[in-house]
């Protein structure tokens, strides 16, 4: 069973940005409508990559596990859990299911950054060209 008050972090440097990103209400701006967004695009460009990076240092909570769609993110994090892991079994450690995700947004975030807030344009339409290219 999972322990919907499970919380998600982030390294507390990379806060500022999530909120960039999710909070506003101009979606060519502030192309996500919450912080869960961010972090799930985070998690997946940095499986994508192929690289992941322990949280260090500070570290900020910004939302429950309960805030996960049960018919999209979790099946979406236990996929990467167990592609990471090559282990079924994982499925029953949702902590290293979390731990595992957070260290894959570390580094996600960053191509968010790089690419959606320090390119050219709308944050938004820097998003659909990332994303699509």
């Amino acid at each position: 069973m999972a322990d919907t008050a499970m919380r998600i972090s982030i390294e507390s440097d990379q806060h500022d940005l999530y909120k960039q990103l999710a909070e506003g209400n101009n979606p060519e701006t502030t192309p996500f409508r919450t912080m869960k967004d961010v972090f799930m695009l985070a998690a997946c460009l940095g499986f994508r990559r192929g690289q992941s990076k322990e949280l260090k240092g500070t570290k900020r909570q910004i939302f429950h596990w309960a805030q996960f769609s049960e018919q999209i993110d979790v099946p979406i994090l236990k996929a990467i859990a167990i592609a990471t892991t090559g282990d079924v079994e994982v499925l029953n450690a949702q902590s290293t299911i979390v731990e595992i995700a957070e260290a894959y947004a570390n580094i996600g975030i960053q191509d968010l950054q790089v690419h959606i807030i320090e390119g050219t344009g709308q944050p938004l339409w820097n998003l659909v060209d990332h994303i699509g290219g």
